[in-house]
């Protein structure tokens, strides 16, 4: 698992970088105050961390410059010392998962790689996902023409920035470190907004934008049932989070909007030498003919498929490693050992777990 000055590390190579009439000085001190005051640093440890995310500022900071931004924000900044290393108890719905004896039926072909780790499947899916049927979905209901779902989209409420007791309350909720979630907003993919006389966090990309009540409370769909997340009428998008893909090497996809903070935050618990990044399929009937223009944007790249671990997680995968491997993309499949659903789940493991898990899906 990474150090704090692995992490602060990792968590500042992904902020913005400062540009010179863009609002540079903010950035800059923005990266000063993640540092002194999110890691709770010295300033003679955070300084090398300032130095090497100054190499991308255009035009770079003078260094008695940073040294001035990390010491102004070491007293000035309002936000608590060590507000971005404050770990949630790991425990979801009050109840701690850990695996039960029989795990190791769920294992699969690993040999010797033990009982914590990932399944992996590295050429193609693997048993249990081949045997599904990538025809085996029912077929969603067809989408409003184009001009109906912007009209729609037109009646979204007014999004917010969160607030720091905001962040707390997700990390707190998803049971994530806040410095995922922190850098997920940061990065523009998630908003507050108030639907259903509820204050909710919107997780949103270009045209998509899924909502969740703060509080972890049900919303309700058109019939009035009671749900956990709530698509924005006229929301439109296969997979999130392509904003982030840029050069990275290697690729992380998820099933369900909500993965793109979970597998952020697995992201980086892992001192990874490859440069990741994060896309989180809106549901598990997410096709890649929805978005001919990713699938081109993902030749070249590793990805690695880590489904729900359920009947249509699978089949969601089988239908998605089909059709990467068709197109030419280098493409693996990660079953999720049991008791856990999803990615999420994980990180209510025990340490030792959830280590070999995580370690087992990011490292060579």
């Amino acid at each position: 698992m990474k150090t704090v000055l692995e992490r602060a590390s990792a968590y500042l190579s992904r902020m913005p970088v400062s540009v010179s009439g863009q609002g540079g000085h903010t950035a800059a001190f923005s990266a000063a105050v993640a540092l002194v005051r999110g890691f709770d640093l010295p300033e003679q440890e955070a300084l090398p961390l300032l130095c090497r995310w100054n190499e991308g500022c255009r035009p770079p900071w003078r260094e008695n410059v940073l040294r001035q931004k990390l010491r102004s924000a070491a007293t000035t900044a309002t936000r608590p010392a060590g507000y971005l290393l404050e770990a949630p108890p790991p425990s979801r719905n009050g109840k701690s998962f850990s695996f039960s004896s029989s795990r190791s039926a769920n294992r699969g072909p690993q040999g010797g790689q033990g009982t914590q780790g990932a399944e992996r499947s590295h050429t193609a899916c693997s048993s249990s996902l081949s045997s599904a049927s990538p025809q085996s979905h029912t077929p969603p209901p067809a989408a409003p023409p184009a001009e109906d779902r912007a009209w729609l989209r037109a009646s979204w409420p007014e999004f917010h920035p969160l607030s720091r007791e905001d962040i707390l309350a997700v990390s707190k909720l998803r049971g994530l470190l806040p410095d995922a979630v922190d850098l997920a907003h940061r990065h523009g993919f998630l908003r507050i907004a108030q639907v259903q006389d509820q204050r909710c966090l919107v997780i949103t990309e270009g045209t998509f934008a899924q909502v969740r009540r703060l509080d972890g409370g049900a919303l309700h769909n058109a019939a009035g049932d009671r749900i956990k997340a709530r698509n924005l009428s006229g929301s439109q998008g296969a997979f999130i989070g392509q904003g982030w893909l840029g050069d990275t090497t290697h690729v992380l996809l998820v099933e369900g909007a909500v993965g793109l903070i979970e597998g952020l935050a697995a992201m980086l618990l892992v001192d990874t030498p490859h440069a990741w990044s994060v896309l989180a399929a809106t549901s598990a009937s997410s096709r890649f003919a929805r978005d001919p223009g990713l699938m081109q944007r993902l030749h070249g790249r590793q990805v690695h498929v880590v489904p729900d671990n359920d009947a249509s997680g699978r089949d969601a995968a089988a239908s998605w490693l089909a059709d990467l491997q068709a197109a030419g993309v280098c493409a693996t499949a990660h079953m999720l050992p049991a008791p856990c659903k999803d990615l999420g789940d994980v990180f209510h493991l025990p340490k030792t777990e959830r280590t070999q898990i995580l370690n087992n899906l990011f490292l060579p």
